[in-house]
């Protein structure tokens, strides 16, 4: 019989001090998803955010949450064994600012980013 130990942690994944090293072999997570209007609090207190949110043109405010995500990626990437899995379940977003209607794809940045990080997609 093989024997597992699962535990379960509830922190900023940004900071992720309590994990050594390679060593967890699956993560899954399903992160706030930049652009969608009920993660906006949550995103404008930790960046400018809010600024950039009401300026005609929604980019800079996609970049900079993706840029908080991205510390949990790096964080992802720190604590998983070789080989190891990242499940990460992503939302696209449509948003209107200041009278432009626009798609926000999540799913690609975060898919970039972590082919940055040499992580294989599936």
């Amino acid at each position: 019989m093989l024997k597992t130990r699962h535990n379960v942690y509830f922190c900023d994944a940004r900071r992720m001090q309590m994990l050594p090293s390679a060593s967890v072999d699956l993560i899954v997570t399903s992160p706030p998803y930049p652009m969608i209007e009920m993660w906006d609090d949550l995103f404008c207190r930790q960046t400018p955010i809010k600024k950039a949110l009401t300026r005609p043109v929604g980019t800079e405010a996609f970049e900079l949450m993706h840029r908080q995500l991205d510390n949990v990626w790096d964080e992802v990437e720190r604590v998983l064994v070789p080989g190891g899995i990242a499940c990460i379940n992503i939302g696209d977003a449509t948003r209107t600012l200041d009278g432009e209607f626009a798609l926000y794809p999540n799913h690609s940045r975060i898919l970039s980013y972590m082919r940055g990080l040499k992580f294989s997609n599936l």
